[in-house]
């Protein structure tokens, strides 16, 4: 898979979800909050667990979700 947010190659959300686990499982961080980006035209289960989802009609859009991490590094000063 590509790298960067301004390809076209994305992984499931589950995938993302995942990678992020096995991520912090092997390190050390101390994990804050994890958040994902709540997306308003989301109607089914189904469409929660797509990573890119595109609206159309006059104007059309794409919207992306993605996991974000917030942690801390142990011993690192502020």
């Amino acid at each position: 898979m590509k790298a960067g947010f301004f390809t076209n190659d994305h992984e499931s959300m589950s995938a993302t979800v995942a990678r992020a686990n096995v991520w912090l499982a092997t390190s050390e961080l101390k994990v804050i909050t994890i958040e994902t980006v709540v997306l308003p035209n989301i109607s089914s289960e189904t469409g929660a667990s797509q990573s890119s989802i595109r609206t159309s009609g006059e104007i059309s859009s794409f919207w992306h979700q993605v996991v974000r991490v917030w942690y801390e590094v142990p011993g690192a000063s502020a």
